[in-house]
């Protein structure tokens, strides 16, 4: 996967990032970890939608112009990423005529300029462009590989039909490879925000499952998904490997029920005694949501967590980043980790405040 963010809440330069396997970002206070975060975040919970969707599953964002950086409307934002086509993407590909090789790389990039409501929307296979597309006022219109005219004005994300001109077959490749990205890469991306937290809620509804998106924060409690793969037959594999986990660091027990109609609650054992999650450390309360979803990412995914080092020791971090890492591999998907340090272990960093 790789990364270009340009004028995204802390992030005025445009920063281009491959990541080659598992990552941490390392970076002081304010040099854009999280924003590079939530960039990629709001690019992919808006998959497939009319525009941006600034309140959905992965983070919240209330005013469309908390988006820029330093609230200059007149500046243009600009997200990419560039993903690999995998297994599905070759089906899908084949499945519209498109032979793609497994491997190859489809980008794609959305910018925006909030004081017109500009966009501009590029396509790539490999490092070569396919298509370019723009929305100038009212009307949608293609500016690469010909001038023409978009069927409509072009501010839906990772979807194909903002690639779709009136007349003539010109958009062919450019709308099959939005088709395929799109298609891709459902349910293969996970976010963590650093606002995570496992608490507890009083009303429950008996019928929530785990989640298709994340754990952790906005509505979705660590305690919900622990309660379903602890009661569950069918998720036992995951609550043993959960329980093996928790006990490396230092957390010798969870458990997750209902204490009285309608509430559900969490309980960790540290050091010999029980004791309810919201009484945990910040520890407990920010590594449950990691370890969680650790268990239950699949193959193929996705993975970002950001401030991995949450409640942290440099040593404790360290043993994190080394589970991650282990996790990770063995199943098969990619995670992109946040620090202020850097750990030891033998992880991919990347330090953004050089």
């Amino acid at each position: 996967m790789k990364a270009i963010i340009k004028g995204f809440k802390g992030l005025s330069e445009e920063l281009t990032i491959n990541f080659s396997g598992n990552t941490i970002i390392v970076g002081r206070s304010g040099s854009g970890k999280t924003s590079l975060m939530e960039a990629l975040a709001l690019l992919m919970q808006s998959r497939g939608e009319e525009w941006l969707v600034l309140e959905g599953n992965y983070i919240i964002i209330h005013e469309p112009e908390d988006l820029v950086y330093g609230l200059d409307l007149n500046e243009e934002v600009r997200v990419g990423a560039y993903y690999e086509v995998d297994e599905d993407g070759e089906k899908l590909g084949r499945s519209i005529g498109l032979e793609l090789n497994r491997g190859s790389i489809i980008g794609y990039h959305y910018s925006f300029r909030l004081s017109d409501y500009w966009v501009r929307q590029e396509i790539y296979l490999g490092n070569d462009l396919v298509a370019t597309i723009e929305k100038v006022g009212n009307e949608g219109l293609m500016k690469y590989p010909v001038n023409a005219r978009l069927c409509i004005t072009p501010t839906h994300v990772i979807h194909e039909d903002a690639f779709m001109v009136c007349d003539g077959d010109v958009s062919r490749k450019a709308y099959s490879l939005a088709f395929i990205l799109r298609n891709m890469l459902k349910n293969k991306f996970y976010y963590l925000g650093e606002g995570r937290v496992c608490w507890w809620k009083r009303d429950y509804e008996t019928t929530v499952d785990l989640p298709s998106n994340s754990v952790g924060s906005d509505g979705q409690y660590t305690v919900h998904q622990l309660s379903v793969i602890e009661t569950r037959p069918e998720y036992e594999g995951v609550y043993n490997e959960l329980m093996e986990l928790v006990s490396e660091l230092g957390i010798e027990g969870i458990k997750a029920g209902f204490t009285a109609p309608k509430r559900i609650s969490g309980y960790v054992k540290v050091r010999g005694k029980w004791v309810p999650m919201y009484h945990a450390g910040l520890k407990v309360k920010a590594l449950l949501p990691v370890i969680v979803q650790l268990a239950l990412t699949p193959p193929g995914s996705v993975l970002l967590i950001d401030s991995i080092d949450l409640g942290l020791t440099p040593d404790e971090l360290n043993v994190v980043v080394d589970i991650v890492n282990r996790i990770a591999s063995r199943v098969g998907y990619q995670v992109i980790m946040s620090s202020k340090t850097a750990p030891t272990v033998n992880v991919k960093v990347v330090n953004i405040s050089e």
